[in-house]
Order: structure tokens, then C-alpha cells, then sequence
């Protein structure tokens, strides 16, 4: 099953396609710096491109990762975590969502590790030393690495859809 990993962001997101043969197509969806909307348009934006994403790949899953460590309500972030289970539930597909701290840890021991460790990290574990990526990229090669190898387990993984 071809999983869809996502580093979502309201201004640049990252994503990872894993096919089943193992080949991963990385890149990021952002918009241009002289049409910078609102929070609202952004996130428009990137679930007009999360579409074009399921019509080109035909994702069976959707892995997220959802920022993490900050304490106070973040009204973009909220309006991106809905959109994004809108979407999922739109498409049928199964979001899961895991912390960055998680991620992060699982990867690299180290809930706050550096990006360029995780970026490190990820390129050890798939044999891609020396891939030139962007942050966002790594970040959700990371994401959909995490989820595959929980599943791959057999590790109790809910969906968000599972939680409504």
C-alpha cells in the first residue's frame, strides 16, 4: 500500500510517497513569497496540492506529523490539523498522526535532536547518504519511516478518523 508522509506546515509542507517496492518521491508544497494570503488561503493552497498528490500517487494511508512542545492554542495550526482530516476523510484515507518529539526520539534517541541529525539519521537507515533533501523533506521521509516501521510491528497505530 502506497503510504503519503507529510510534514505539514500552514507555509511549507514537505511530503515523502513510499511505494511498496521501496521507491520514495520526496517534495514540498509551498506558495510563492509575493502571494502570501492569510492562514486560511495557505492552507487552501496546500490541500489544493494534497489533491493533485492523491490523484498522481493513490496513497492508501496518510501519515502526519503534527508540531509539537508548544503550550498555548496556535489558530493556524488548529485550522491546518482540521483541514487535513477534512481532506483525509474527503479521499477515505486513514490519517495517522504522531508528535515531532516522537518521531524524533524514535529515530535519533533524542526528542530534540537537530534537524541535520535527523536528516543524518534517515539517510543512514535508507541508504541515501548524501541526498541532497530539504528540511521538510527529511522531516516527512522521517514521518512516513516511523509509521511504516510501526506498522510494520504490528504496533497498535489509530487513525484520527478511528478517534472522532
Amino acid at each position: 500500500m502506497t503510504l503519503l508522509a507529510l510534514d505539514a506546515a500552514v507555509r511549507e509542507t514537505g511530503w515523502a510517497v513510499f511505494n511498496p517496492g521501496g521507491i520514495i518521491q520526496t517534495g514540498i508544497i509551498r506558495m510563492s513569497k509575493s502571494r502570501d494570503p492569510d492562514a486560511a488561503g495557505r492552507v487552501n493552497h496546500l490541500v489544493r496540492n494534497l489533491d493533485l498528490l492523491v490523484e498522481r500517487w493513490h496513497p492508501g494511508t496518510v501519515a502526519y506529523g503534527q508540531p509539537s512542545g508548544m503550550r498555548w492554542p496556535v489558530p493556524s495550526l488548529e485550522l491546518l490539523d482540521n483541514s487535513l482530516i477534512n481532506w483525509s476523510e474527503r479521499h477515505r484515507l486513514p490519517l495517522f498522526t504522531y508528535s515531532a518529539q516522537e518521531v524524533r526520539a524514535a529515530l535519533s534517541s533524542h526528542a530534540r535532536v537537530p534537524q541535520d541529525q535527523l536528516a543524518f539519521a534517515i539517510m543512514r537507515r535508507m541508504g541515501l547518504i548524501g541526498a541532497r533533501k530539504s528540511t521538510h523533506e527529511w522531516e516527512a521521509m522521517a514521518i512516513g519511516y516511523y509509521h511504516l516501521c510501526r506498522y510494520s510491528r504490528g504496533l497498535q497505530v489509530e487513525s484520527k478518523r478511528d478517534e472522532g
